[in-house]
């Protein structure tokens, strides 16, 4: 947090600098006398002044980007007694200009933010747009942004500043914009790329590209709620030169939507875009057909956005649900009273393979030694398996699931059994430390890890294709940080003698493998 604070452009949030450096150096105190009371005093600090105030602050902004002021005052009237620096005392009375302001009350709201035109808070930057959007004072908006300078507004207010173009008309200027790959680099800043979908719903519904709209709003945002989807439908309809579709659409939505949003569809229906093809000169053209691919790329991209989770995922809830009847079956039947039997039963233990029990290849891949090993393994599944079973598919997810805990642990016995024939008293201290795992033969392997590492696998394959053949900015930043998570993980293995290197290494093999069979058989 102190280095990202100290890396942000002035004018720097500075309160947050010693906040940081207070509760390090209350944990450092603190740590000198009692590491017992390091973790409560320090972790209770960092908790109520760093953790409350940084999560307070989101909700904040998401009530004022939901135009919910009144709930976004009174949280900031709790939120600076914690945080009492960077403007954020004055953030209650700067929010009480957008209440008054969304009652009607322009006078007022006006007289609060005359106090805090050259305020340092972004709120009060904010508010100021936000005050002008009320008023559907796109011109004076534009005016007043047009006083800054352009490169160094603040991702938010080049939001507004694009909004501004599409009401006032000036659809060339906002497709020029959109071109530039600098305004699309400060958009996502930071990996979220909801601004970036915002200026293309104005693009895409200034110039009267329904289909690019629907689109837009059927993937990336389709989180906004029914009104306001219907509120920009009608604007690229009436962009489009169907008026009369968007004017039945505005005057449905006025009828069922709240009072606050009601104002906004009397002043819309006042006030209806004008025709996109009177606006676009001819050699803008081109850019509307850039408009159609960047919604399309941004559909893609979301498919790669986040690795954890992916919407319903059968498969990996069974899968959950199977190791966790194993562990807890076992304990049900009397295990407890002797834990090594479960292991003694169904572990991978090569000698016994050797006398025909088989079976233990798949087994294995289902026991767990206890109950922090299940619930690392189960986490790290519920995580991680949505994600390759959305691209995968079900079946082929499965495949790669069992196929890979299968294959480390054959391809383990293979290892083990070649390891039989070594003389070890020439070997140098580096193949001593790679071959003591697999030396004994009546050593037990245990645990899904491999099957969930060959998932792994199998998504750091999903990403590079996506990366690699589809060009997704997205599926590149995934893959590098899967590849990171690999390489620690192969770092814990290699300085935990109680974990198993080769069932993981293996497993990620196996299932790189299977998945690139996949692929190249064009069964993905």
């Amino acid at each position: 947090m102190i280095l990202r604070t100290w890396r942000s452009p002035q004018p720097r949030p500075v309160g947050w600098l010693w906040v940081g450096g207070f509760v390090l150096l209350l944990t450092w105190g603190i740590n000198l006398v009692s590491m017992v009371g390091a973790v409560i005093w320090g972790g209770s600090a960092w908790v109520l002044l760093i953790l409350l105030p940084a999560l307070g602050s989101r909700q904040i902004q998401s009530f004022i980007d939901r135009q919910q002021y009144q709930k976004a005052y009174q949280w900031a009237i709790y939120l600076r007694v914690l945080h009492p620096f960077d403007g954020w005392w004055e953030q209650p009375d700067i929010i009480r200009a957008l209440v008054l302001g969304q009652r009607g009350q322009i006078s007022q709201g006006k007289q609060i933010l005359r106090q805090y035109k050259n305020h340092q808070s972004f709120l009060a930057r904010q508010a100021i747009a936000q005050y002008y959007a009320m008023q559907f004072d796109w011109e004076g908006l534009l005016g007043w942004l047009r006083a800054r300078e352009l490169k160094t507004l603040e991702p938010l207010l080049l939001v507004y500043y694009c909004r501004a173009l599409g009401e006032t008309g000036q659809l060339a200027s906002l497709l020029d914009l959109l071109s530039a790959p600098s305004t699309q680099a400060k958009l996502t800043q930071g990996g979220d790329r909801h601004y970036w979908h915002q200026v293309l719903l104005f693009a895409a519904a200034f110039c009267g590209e329904v289909k690019t709209l629907e689109q837009l709003l059927a993937e990336n945002l389709k989180h906004y709620p029914p009104q306001i989807r219907s509120f920009w439908g009608a604007i690229a309809q009436y962009a489009a030169g169907n008026g009369t579709q968007g004017q039945a659409i505005l005057q449905m939505i006025q009828q069922e939507t709240d009072p606050s949003f009601r104002n906004a569809v009397t002043i819309r229906l006042q006030h209806p875009p004008r025709l996109a093809q009177k606006l676009i000169p001819r050699a803008a053209y081109p850019q509307l057909v850039r408009l159609s691919r960047l919604v399309q790329q941004e559909n893609q991209e979301r498919l790669y956005q986040s690795l954890v989770g992916g919407g319903p995922s059968p498969i990996t809830n069974l899968l959950v649900v199977v190791n966790c009847l194993v562990f807890f079956g076992a304990i049900a039947w009397g295990f407890p009273s002797n834990p090594e039997a479960v292991l003694q039963g169904g572990g991978f233990i090569p000698d016994q393979v050797l006398q025909g029990q088989w079976w233990r290849f798949f087994t294995a891949n289902f026991i767990h030694v206890g109950i922090a090993h299940l619930l690392m393994n189960m986490v790290t599944l519920s995580l991680l398996g949505p994600f390759a079973e959305k691209h995968l598919g079900r079946s082929r997810y499965l495949l790669v699931y069992l196929g890979s805990g299968l294959g480390a642990t054959v391809t383990l016995f293979g290892l083990v059994l070649l390891a039989q024939n070594f003389d070890y008293a020439t070997f140098s201290g580096v193949l001593l430390f790679f071959t003591r795992e697999i030396r004994h033969s009546y050593q037990v392997w245990v645990g899904a890890s491999g099957s969930i590492m060959g998932i792994m696998g199998a998504i750091a394959v999903i990403l590079w294709q996506g990366w690699q053949r589809h060009h997704i900015e997205a599926a590149g930043r995934q893959f590098r940080l899967i590849s990171l998570i690999i390489v620690i993980q192969f770092i814990v293995d290699l300085s935990s003698p109680n974990v198993s290197f080769y069932s993981h290494f293996l497993g990620l093999c196996w299932g790189i493998f299977l998945t690139r069979w996949l692929f190249s058989s064009r069964r993905i």
